[in-house]
């Protein structure tokens, strides 16, 4: 339940776990490792797996969480420690970002501001050393960030745990509120203390969290969640893939969902689809445009202008056979900025912190010759931007091209949050150990398709 409702507030993604321990035993039953498998919407009780206090696999199987670490530390250190979460809420990530001491801003989140803690790691908390450092500071703590990964909030029940996280998070939402306002008075600890004596447990909390819970959501893979997004080679397949990309495209917020585009090649030679222009959340496998390498329009619905782009890419990379060509909000006007980009954030950070190769004039990137100096921009890379137009992101994989396309737009969302707090600064974390344990973009593909017609709810509407 805890995975299912943080999701639902976008607040968890496949770093994300959730731990308790079982009553009366020195057990813990803990989310496997989210990946294409088992998603943090789709989770069930029957995927848990339980574990002793070292982490051995007593019942369930599964790979584990890759920060695991930390709470089974923690339960061995404090036997008032009970359950504990791990996830991304991402206001909450912004603030820690740019190092910003959350205040104490309201009443029944106020607990939350007077235990903040930071663990500044190179390490992930994948051996028991960096676990144990990270289950000290938890010890003692009633959330503690790690800049650019997540947040971590322990508790004595699995209900305050999500309590706890769900008071950051809305703690974040109001300082980012403040931070444009001559705030004059915050909550005095006392006071705070005090309310939360009256308040004397949480029963309303467990009741509106199972209210919020849509129970576990249908797998969008159905039955081959295993396999990789497109499954075969069969055009069908593609067009059902790009379909699904052009939905979670629309879910996420990447663009403005109209007049945008995503390409595949088809098996055999000269041959690709390109969506048609339309409304992203409403695109399906029959309004798919097939073309041939030069443009030429062989079935289907009317192809868009920007065909004549995509086709090139296509006869000139043949190591591409995916391209989401996006309208993207922050994408566009940090290329218009040129701010120079640190790295901050887990997410989209080897596709945000590249050169972004430009086409420096706004155009529709139809004129031979202005195709001609947009793909000498692209190269052989992996995107390229028109100026005030849009970014083309290219792939060997759809998987790979759609992640990339959502993942970039979120790094620079979250810079910028980062910005409206203070200055981002760096993560502290060994950029190397992120790669290694990133997951893959298969993964990923599943993680952002779950989302399509799911409940969704932001902690404040922010």
């Amino acid at each position: 339940m805890a995975c299912r409702v943080l999701a639902r507030h976008r607040m968890i993604d496949l770093w994300g776990h959730a731990s308790l321990r079982i009553p009366q035993s020195d057990l813990v039953l803990v989310t496997p490792r989210f990946s294409r498998n088992c998603l943090p919407r789709s989770v069930r009780a029957s995927d848990l797996i339980v574990t002793d206090l070292e982490g051995k696999i007593v019942e369930g199987a599964g790979p584990l969480p890759i920060q695991l670490s930390a709470d089974l530390a923690l339960y061995r250190k404090n036997r008032d420690a009970n359950a504990c979460l791990f996830a991304s809420p991402a206001i909450a990530m912004a603030a820690a970002i740019a190092r910003h001491e959350l205040r104490p801003l309201t009443h029944m989140e106020s607990m939350i501001a007077f235990g903040l803690a930071f663990w500044e790691s190179r390490e992930l908390a994948q051996a028991p050393g960096p676990g144990e450092q990270l289950a000290a500071i938890l010890e003692r703590a009633t959330a503690v960030h790690q800049p650019g990964i997540g947040a971590w909030t322990p508790g004595r029940d699995i209900i305050s745990a999500l309590m706890a996280m769900y008071h950051l998070e809305y703690l974040a939402q109001a300082n980012l509120v403040a931070s444009t306002l001559p705030i004059e008075n915050v909550c005095d600890r006392n006071d705070s203390e005090k309310l939360w004596k009256q308040f004397s447990g949480h029963h309303h909390y467990a009741e509106f969290f199972r209210s919020l819970d849509p129970g576990p959501l249908a797998h969008p893979a159905g039955e081959s969640a295993g396999r990789g997004a497109l499954g075969s080679d069969d055009s069908g397949a593609i067009k059902r893939a790009v379909s699904l990309s052009c939905k979670a495209l629309w879910e996420r917020d990447t663009l403005v969902a109209f007049l945008e585009h995503i390409s595949h090649r088809l098996p055999g030679e000269d041959r690709f689809i390109i969506s048609a222009a339309g409304n992203f959340g409403e695109i399906g496998p029959a309004d798919m445009c097939v073309l041939d390498n030069k443009a030429g329009w062989i079935d289907g619905p009317r192809p868009p202008g920007f065909k004549w782009f995509h086709a090139q890419i296509m006869e000139e990379r043949p190591d591409v056979r995916a391209i989401v060509h996006t309208h993207d909000l922050y994408g566009r006007m940090y290329a218009l900025s040129r701010q120079e980009l640190t790295p901050i954030f887990r997410t989209g950070l080897d596709i945000a912190t590249r050169p972004l190769p430009t086409y420096p004039r706004c155009d529709l990137v139809v004129d031979a010759d202005v195709r001609r100096k947009t793909m000498d921009a692209l190269r052989d890379g992996p995107i390229v931007h028109e100026a005030c137009h849009g970014t083309d992101f290219v792939a060997s994989t759809l998987e790979r091209a759609l992640v990339d396309a959502i993942q970039r737009e979120m790094f620079l969302a979250m810079d910028h949050a980062a910005r409206r707090f203070g200055t981002p600064q760096a993560m502290p974390t060994d950029i190397e150990r992120l790669k290694a344990a990133e997951p893959s973009a298969e993964d990923w593909w599943w993680f952002y398709t779950g989302e399509i017609g799911a409940p969704r709810r932001s902690v404040a509407g922010l």
